[in-house]
């Protein structure tokens, strides 16, 4: 039961809520559907990553598919890793090592999270007995909300993982101004996902994921889930900016068209008439040879 007098937090307030939710959501579709497009219709060299980032975007709701959401989108770009770095290069095997520990890491989990009890129906009919509960389902507290903060946490690690796996490759090829500016665009937004998930981490560790100071999830657990969704969202971002960034920087290009021109100047072979601009004693010389021409001809005719 809520304190009538406890102040209620910004994000459990239904607008705000709602506006923050909707807006990251759409964020997140948009670029997810521009990278398909893209990779699909434009370039048409759909890939795993490709196959993965669907899975994100189908898997959204709820907290079992919080955690298979979380691992698809660190597999697709790890997918995308793969492509860009030289086979058998140290990079290449540390995002392979990284590519098995996320998949062992989030089956893990969601194994966990789609089957936190027996029977899983006892999960959400509280009044039905269960053989066992275990992980988010868990009947010990203690438990239950070790298995939130090892979650996030290790998600959070995770992230920073793969978030700086292509730096080095970036930096180290030489790559272009406007390049230089998608990179570190898909590095900020990186480093926003880990910020939003280090937030939810303290608020699930200061509430002992919605438990604290008294056993109501609803209400204290309700800033964690919101930030769970921004956290997604941008994640959805990141996987995206890597297809859709170069394309968007040709499209601009074609917009923002820059020439360079060198303009030089000689002395000129004619000397200038006192008054005259040069262009204007150009043709002046230019004219009157032009007269002495047509004179000789004339008189040739004649």
């Amino acid at each position: 039961m809520v304190d009538l007098d406890e102040a209620i937090p910004a994000l459990n307030q239904r607008p705000a809520a709602l506006a923050i939710i909707i807006v990251f959501l759409i964020l997140a579709y948009v670029c997810g559907i521009g990278r398909l497009y893209i990779r699909f219709f434009v370039v048409r060299r759909p890939g795993w990553d490709d196959a993965l980032l669907i899975m994100v975007l189908t898997f959204y709701i709820c907290n079992a598919a919080y955690c298979m959401a979380t691992t698809f989108i660190k597999l697709a770009l790890l997918c995308q890793y793969l492509t860009m770095f030289d086979h058998g290069s140290l990079s290449y095997r540390i995002s392979m090592v990284m590519l098995i520990v996320t998949a062992m890491w989030g089956t893990a989990y969601s194994v966990i999270a789609w089957f936190p009890c027996n029977p899983v129906s006892a999960q959400w009919e509280l009044t039905k007995p269960a053989t066992g509960r275990w992980g988010f389902g868990s009947d010990d507290l203690g438990v239950y909300k070790r298995t939130y903060i090892s979650h996030v946490a290790t998600n959070m690690v995770l992230d920073m993982v793969v978030c700086g796996l292509p730096l080095p490759f970036a930096w180290g090829n030489g790559i272009r101004k406007r390049s230089v500016y998608g990179v570190v665009s898909l590095f900020i937004l990186g480093d926003i996902v880990v910020a939003i998930g280090v937030s939810r981490l303290v608020s699930i560790q200061n509430t002992e994921a919605g438990t604290y100071p008294r056993v109501d999830p609803s209400w204290y657990a309700c800033v964690p889930a919101v930030l769970a969704t921004v956290e997604v969202n941008l994640a959805t971002v990141c996987a995206s900016i890597p297809i859709v960034w170069p394309v968007t920087q040709r499209a601009l290009s074609r917009i923002w068209v820059t020439r360079e021109v060198e303009i030089t100047s000689e002395p000129g072979e004619y000397p200038l008439t006192a008054g005259v601009k040069p262009y204007d004693s150009y043709y002046i010389q230019k004219t009157s040879a032009w007269s002495i021409t047509s004179q000789q001809h004339n008189g040739k005719g004649i």
